[in-house]
């Protein structure tokens, strides 16, 4: 099972989120309210999976590993991952563009162990 979406919006930053405190700021909660709204509604991948950001910018200054762990956690509140935790690769790519937006696919992983299960039974 995959998932792929592209958002006509600009990620942000961990930076921006939370600016040095425990708490969102305004700026993280407007975001994921837009986000919250921009995806539809999918059908949730049950276990491990591999996620692939494409971010495409205006501004090509911004630390790329910065722009993940919001939308991240917004993939689980929509309910297309069970858990964050369960994200065991994930591919990063920023490109230099004229309109921000992003691309996500989110791919399931059968784990080896689970294949040979099921063949057992």
């Amino acid at each position: 099972m995959a998932i792929e979406v592209d958002l006509k919006l600009k990620p942000i930053s961990v930076n921006a989120a939370f600016q040095g405190r425990r708490f969102k700021t305004s700026d993280c909660k407007r975001y994921e309210l837009e986000l919250w709204y921009e995806l539809p509604q999918k059908e949730m991948i049950i276990g491990e999976v591999e996620i692939w950001f494409d971010f495409f910018l205006t501004y090509y200054g911004t630390d790329i590993s910065n722009l993940v762990k919001v939308t991240e956690d917004i993939l689980v509140k929509k309910g297309y991952i069970e858990d964050d935790r369960k994200v065991k690769y994930m591919h990063l790519a920023k490109h230099k563009s004229g309109e921000n937006h992003m691309t996500i696919k989110i791919k399931s992983i059968i784990i080896e162990n689970e294949v040979d299960t099921k063949r057992a039974s």
